[in-house]
């Protein structure tokens, strides 16, 4: 009978697979809690009505987000209230082509990081990079409070190469971690045919009692 001590190599190599699966865990955490942490940090507050001067580094459609809950200057804003009536308007400084249209976000985009929470509301298409005087103010005759609305491209993107890197480092580890058992597994096969191959040799008559 082949001695299972025998057999190579040991099932503790198997260990090897449970350090590739812990590490995909590892890294899904982890860049899970690094993308949330740094998703709004190319989003530029703007307290409304009021307006600001945007530096824009590149082109693209930059969406404006209104913060339902937010923090600026130790100062706490909430858009509980009715912000009917509330529009915003961009105009690119220093040349002749007059105010950038501005229309409603083309997808919902939504976060909640930090005690900032905000939703995609509006979008604006910039051609070239450059100094964009950005303000909102309620309409004539319309009345709100003090909101907070946040500008800034790329959000979705970083989402979905935040959730996709995640997912790859996990089911990556995951994988790993099947590939070593399942490897580990049929070396063991092979070992213990060879022992018992050793045992019985061919051609040799296995004594009966």
């Amino acid at each position: 009978m082949t001695d299972s001590a025998a057999i190579r190599p040991s099932w503790w190599y198997g260990l090897i697979g449970l350090v590739f699966a812990l590490s995909g865990i590892g890294l899904f955490v982890f860049f899970i809690v690094t993308g949330i942490l740094h998703l709004t940090d190319s989003l530029t507050q703007v307290i409304v009505p009021g307006q600001t001067e945007l530096t824009l580094t590149q082109s693209g459609t930059y969406t404006i987000f209104l913060e339902e809950n937010s923090v600026v200057n130790g100062r706490v804003y909430s858009a509980t209230r009715s912000i009917s009536g509330l529009q915003c308007s961009v105009l690119e400084e220093g040349t002749s082509a007059g105010e950038i249209p501005v229309r409603r976000a083309s997808s919902s985009i939504t976060y909640s990081v930090g005690g900032r929470s905000g939703r995609s509301v509006l979008e604006f298409p910039v051609t070239e990079s450059g100094q964009y005087r950005f303000g909102c103010d309620y309409q004539e005759g319309a009345h709100g409070s003090e909101v907070v609305v946040a500008v800034g491209t790329g959000v979705g993107e970083r989402i979905g190469k935040t959730v996709l890197r995640s997912l790859m480092a996990m089911f990556g580890g995951g994988a790993l971690c099947a590939v070593v058992i399942v490897g580990l597994y049929f070396m063991r096969e092979r070992s213990r045919k060879q022992l018992a191959v050793q045992e019985n040799p061919p051609g040799n008559p296995i004594a009966h009692l």
